[in-house]
């Protein structure tokens, strides 16, 4: 892969300002508010693994502020089924053709989107015995394509749980989720010098989104 031009990194680096913005405000969307620009600058690979590591770090972050609220319990099951989709996500992501990636991104946020304007005005419950398997094929999503984190959403929102408690809840799956997804892209190889190096630039910016 070619060494990131200057036009490139400043790309990145606003839309990681941006979609940092967006994470640590609702605890979820980094993904979708940023992947679409991205990919237009980025092949898909590099996107992926770029969103998921830096994610990281701001989730730390929210999870600190909310970790009072967190349901533990509650959200176990989820997460660890969430990380039984991790070594598939990763796989995908190191196997898949970029063709292929870009066309399952796209189409992923466009269901996704469709999904979450459904959600708001038709009142839909997802019963708790799926949270597993909403961890499950949530945690293969984000892994392998950087996008996910609406269906998770839907999931918390039909609990009815307070505002602070899911974005704590989210945080929490989100960063058990993105912290083993890194580990598995070490473990597979995805970590280039070049994405090194531009995961370390766009890191500044996505701190202080």
């Amino acid at each position: 892969m070619a060494v990131f031009d200057i036009s490139e990194l400043a790309v990145s680096a606003v839309m990681m300002f941006a979609g940092s913005t967006v994470l640590s405000a609702l605890g979820f969307g980094i993904g979708v508010s940023t992947t679409p620009v991205l990919l237009m600058v980025l092949d898909a690979q590099t996107v992926v693994v770029t969103v998921t590591t830096v994610s990281v770090a701001v989730l730390v972050l929210t999870l600190l502020q909310t970790r009072q609220y967190l349901p533990v319990r509650e959200m176990m099951p989820v997460s660890i089924a969430g990380l039984l989709g991790v070594p598939l996500g990763v796989w995908i992501l190191s196997s898949a053709s970029e063709s292929a990636l870009r066309i399952s991104i796209t189409a992923l946020i466009i269901l996704l989107t469709i999904a979450f304007v459904f959600r708001t005005r038709v009142r839909i419950r997802v019963p708790r015995p799926l949270g597993p398997l909403v961890g499950f094929v949530v945690g293969m999503l984000l892994v392998s394509l950087g996008i996910g984190g609406p269906l998770v959403v839907l999931f918390l929102l039909s609990r009815e749980w307070a505002r602070h408690v899911v974005r704590a809840s989210l945080a929490f799956y989100f960063l058990v989720i993105d912290f083993s997804g890194v580990i598995g892209y070490g473990v597979a190889g995805l970590f280039t010098e070049e994405r090194i190096s531009l995961i370390l630039i766009v890191t500044v910016p996505t701190l202080l989104g």
